[in-house]
């Protein structure tokens, strides 16, 4: 696992390098290096997904079983997501975020006393109902990631609007227009993920633990965020506030991203610790 870790460390090198080439764009307005730092992330990407596989069939399962698991899959969708992403609105600002967030999850997994076994904990009640509850979770997490990004970008924009600033930041981020489908959209499709992800993961658990469940720090955080995204989606629907909206969507992001790294750790049954 030595040369495993070395492979870790030099994709989170070349996450890196991606980064400060990119800040020399954002600072020096260079599109050949913007080019590098996208092709440099597309080469981490490859190595990362390549890596994963690699995990998956050297332990026979897959690799999410564990927080830090969850880290590594999440920033492997995160980066593949932003740089589908960038092909599409070519937002060198959007990019880095995406990029530095999955340096971010990829260094605490990185230097996480991560050992990869074959059985874990939650190995012994796995099933293909439950990897498919923690596959769909992953792919909300995702969706609410893309959601906040678009809902900064809206709140930027509308200020920049407002106040008539177009400057080089509102020109390298997309129209408020399209931050407002990309943010709405993502939300609505996160929150449909999330609730087939709980449907699941509740009858998986009352078939291997009971109804006691119910009672679970994790279960009753997720589904209280489950509502504020709901509660969100409603306004958009009746208040049409898009900028109150945008706000407290990245609130709520927050309070979800407390509830996958804390509540978690309160679970009596969501296995997800070292």
């Amino acid at each position: 696992m030595d040369i495993m870790f070395r492979i870790h460390e030099l994709i989170l090198l070349l996450y890196f390098v991606s980064l400060s080439v990119l800040c020399y764009d954002l600072f020096f307005r260079n599109r050949r290096a913007r080019k590098a730092s996208f092709y440099i992330a597309l080469f981490a990407a490859l190595l990362q997904s390549v890596s994963f596989v690699s995990i998956g069939i050297s332990i026979g399962r897959i690799p999410v079983q564990t927080m830090f698991e969850g880290f590594y899959a999440l920033s492997m969708l995160i980066i593949i997501a932003g740089l589908v992403h960038y092909r599409k609105s070519d937002s060198e600002i959007a990019l880095f975020i995406y990029i530095l967030t999955t340096f971010t999850l990829y260094t605490l997994y990185t230097f996480a006393p991560v050992t990869y076994d074959r059985i874990t904990e939650v190995s012994t009640l796995m099933n293909e109902l439950l990897v498919i509850h923690v596959g769909l979770a992953l792919i909300a997490y995702l969706l609410f990631f893309i959601s906040v990004l678009h809902a900064v970008i809206y709140v930027i924009q509308y200020d920049n609007l407002k106040k008539k600033r177009f400057n080089r930041l509102f020109f390298s981020l997309f129209s408020i227009g399209t931050a407002e489908k990309m943010m709405v959209r993502s939300m609505m499709f996160g929150v449909f993920s999330m609730s087939v992800s709980i449907l699941l993961g509740a009858i998986w658990g009352v078939n291997i633990i009971g109804v006691d469940i119910f009672r679970d720090f994790k279960v009753l955080g997720t589904f209280v965020v489950l509502l504020m995204y709901a509660a969100l989606l409603f306004q958009v629907r009746t208040a049409r506030n898009l900028q109150r909206i945008a706000k407290l969507n990245i609130a709520v992001f927050i309070i979800c991203m407390l509830n996958y790294l804390f509540i978690t750790q309160l679970s009596s049954f969501h296995f997800w610790g070292y």
